[in-house]
Parts: C-alpha cells; structure tokens; sequence
C-alpha cells in the first residue's frame, strides 16, 4: 500500500512539474496573454478541469512557475559568488550582479513576468510573487553588503540623524529580513546599491534608453565600480572584480 501511494504522490509531483514546465513554454513562445488553462491543458495532453486536481487555478500555476524561476536566478547567482574563494569579497559581490544581469537578458520573458508590471495570468499572486523575489534575492546579495560593511565599515548614515519616515522603513525593512541588529544605515545602503543595480537591469531588459544607448556594458560596469567602491573597496579591487573570471 505505501509502495502505491509514494508511486502516486511521484506521479502527482511529476505532472505538477510538467504543468509548471508547459506554462513556461507557453509564456517564452506565445507572451502571457496565451497563459491559459486551456492552452496549459493541451500542451500537457488532459482536460482543462483535470488541471485543478493539481492547482488551485491558472494564478496557482503562475505562482508555482515563479517560485520556480526565483530559485533558478538565486541558485545562478549563488553559484557565480561560489566560483569566488571566500575571502574576494569584491569579486563575490561583482559576481552576484553580474549574474543577476545575464539571466535577465537571457531570461527575458520571464524577468518580464517576475519583475514587471502585474499580468493577468498572475492575479492575486502577484504580492506574493514580488515579496518572494524580494526576498530571496536579498538573501544572496545582503550579506555580501553586510559582510562588506562588517569588514571594510564603509561610511553609514546616523540613525539619530535619519527623518523619522525613513528610519522607520529602515528598522521595518531589517525586521522583514531578520537582521534587527543591523544599522540602519547599513540597511539604506544596501537598498540603494541594489535599487540601482535592480533599475539599470530593468531599463536595459525593457528596452528603455531606446536606441542611444547600443551598449549597456560600459554603463553597467562603471555602475558596479562605484557601488563597489561606495561599499569601502579601492579603485584597484574594482577593476579586479571587473576582470575575474
């Protein structure tokens, strides 16, 4: 009977994966738009109604395809900075961002999904969608800021020096990633090296400094230099990190 039951539940895991798998496909080739249950459907070869013995409906499946795909960039990211020994702390975090930039561009459709303006297709699970990215993505690249700031303790803003607004989303931004015990200082810096990393990516990934710009890398790496530098390493670990492999 548990032999039965354990081939079942491999089975159930089996088609949610090739479920998950088929609306991939269909988001890369066809646009959101075609992300229906129907078209899911055909593509994994069973009725529209027998998709919800596995999800809840068409937002449950996009729910379970990002989580999929946010796992995808971390684990990308989280193997660059291990390609670094541990103690290249400029060259882990040039590691990070680079890789977070070239998934972006070879993943387009789905940064687009991830990171873009709400879809349809995504519904209620859109909230979901970006505090779980938000998340997860501040899980590889924070502690390479705070290790930074531990190690390097690159200048930080006073916290009694900080307006009341800002310090509140500061200490609430340390709680909802459980690190109370860091600065807030330490904590503005960190967002804002990663709102520009985050905004250069989004305008190269969709395309908005239209046809000036033919070349985002000189930009992109000037960027990370300075973010670098701005994180207490010298001009000289920059241009390392530049050129690590």
């Amino acid at each position: 009977m548990e032999e039965r039951v354990s081939r079942r539940d491999r089975l159930r895991e089996q088609l949610r994966r090739d479920i998950k798998r088929s609306a991939r496909k269909i988001l890369t080739e066809q646009g959101p738009s075609a992300l229906t249950l129907s078209a899911i459907a055909r593509e994994v070869e069973v009725t529209a109604p027998a998709l919800y013995r596995y999800y809840a409906g068409l937002p449950d499946i996009v729910r379970g395809l990002a989580e999929d795909l946010v796992s995808e960039l971390v684990e990308t990211m989280q193997a660059a900075v291990e390609r670094h020994p541990s103690d290249d702390l400029a060259g882990r975090l040039w590691a990070a961002t680079y890789a977070f930039r070239e998934w972006a561009n070879a993943n387009v459709v789905e940064f687009r999904m991830l990171f873009g303006p709400p879809t349809p297709a995504a519904g209620p699970a859109q909230t979901e969608l970006t505090e779980d990215w938000m998340l997860r993505l501040a899980g590889v690249w924070g502690p390479l800021v705070f290790e930074a700031w531990r190690k390097r303790d690159f200048p930080v803003r006073d916290e009694n020096r900080m307006p009341k607004d800002l310090l509140e989303q500061m200490s609430h931004y340390r709680e909802v990633i459980g690190r109370p015990e860091l600065p807030a200082g330490v904590i503005k810096v960190f967002l804002d090296c990663w709102r520009q990393i985050y905004g250069a990516v989004c305008l190269e990934v969709f395309g908005h400094m239209g046809p000036a710009i033919t070349d985002h890398e000189p930009l992109f790496r000037t960027m990370v230099n300075e973010l670098l530098m701005r994180l207490g390493f010298s001009e000289h670990e920059c241009r390392y990190a530049t050129v690590a492999p």
